[in-house]
């Protein structure tokens, strides 16, 4: 495998400073690696003095499920200094081939952790949901491969997060509106494409467990994308999600 510290040395700067990861060859480990080193790039962050904010759960919805192996969900983690409350603005050109996504975000009421946990665990945990945005920065190309893209936190930059409401069932049958300036651009009611967002919540706790990890209280997580758009000038965005809310951003 490659000089792990040379990597992450890479992924930090680019994740920090907002540019593509340079002189990154095609990243050669497996992808439980990967997820290691993420978490050696988190550690430089919290080293530095930032702060880990939440989750993220990765392929979870649509064509991207499975696609790195079946009932594969990798992590993604969020720093806490990009949460960030709706209605802000946000420079785009400080965001790297930007991208928008709206989310489902589930609020942690109570510390979860262990290979075992079910989805009625990871439930019955869960104090709120909100709706969300994820904002997706492409920092590496297409040519570094799959374990490139987990080592770098499957493209995170941040969250916008929206006014939580009380646990409800059934949210994979929540429909989204997303517009532009006011103008609808996509309706979107994913269903049986996308994972039931308790059991997304259950895997990431299964999953974190083996690197000795958990969930604790107050931490979002996002639980899969509804749908997806490049951001490429600036403007107002909202996310509506039916009997959940409103999430709203506008890239200036």
């Amino acid at each position: 495998m490659q000089d792990q510290t040379a990597l992450i040395d890479a992924l930090y700067t680019g994740r920090r400073d907002g540019v593509a990861a340079s002189g990154l060859d095609p990243v050669q480990c497996s992808l439980e690696e990967a997820l290691g080193i993420q978490l050696g790039v988190l550690e430089r962050f919290t080293a530095g003095g930032e702060q880990l904010g939440g989750w993220k759960v990765g392929l979870t919805s649509g064509r991207a499920r499975d696609r790195m192996g079946a009932g594969f969900r990798p992590f993604g983690y969020i720093l806490r200094s990009r949460i960030v409350e709706a209605g802000s603005a946000l420079p785009l050109a400080t965001i790297l081939n930007c991208q928008l996504e709206p989310e489902l975000c589930l609020i942690v009421g109570s510390a979860l952790s262990g290979e075992n946990v079910s989805a009625a665990e990871a439930k019955a945990a869960v104090r709120a949901v909100a709706p969300a945005f994820e904002i997706n920065e492409i920092r590496l190309g297409a040519d570094t491969g799959q374990a490139a893209l987990l080592a770098d936190g499957l493209a995170q930059w941040g969250i916008v997060l929206g006014p939580p409401v009380a646990v409800r069932d059934d949210l994979v049958h929540t429909t989204v509106e997303f517009s532009r300036d006011g103008r609808l651009v996509e309706t979107k009611t994913p269903g049986r494409s996308m994972d039931d967002p308790y059991l997304s919540l259950a895997r990431l706790c299964r999953l974190l467990h083996a690197y000795g990890r958990g969930l604790e209280p107050g931490q979002p997580v996002i639980t899969g994308s509804f749908c997806h758009h490049a951001i490429t000038q600036p403007g107002s965005y909202r996310a509506s999600f039916s009997d959940i809310g409103d999430v709203s951003v506008r890239f200036v």
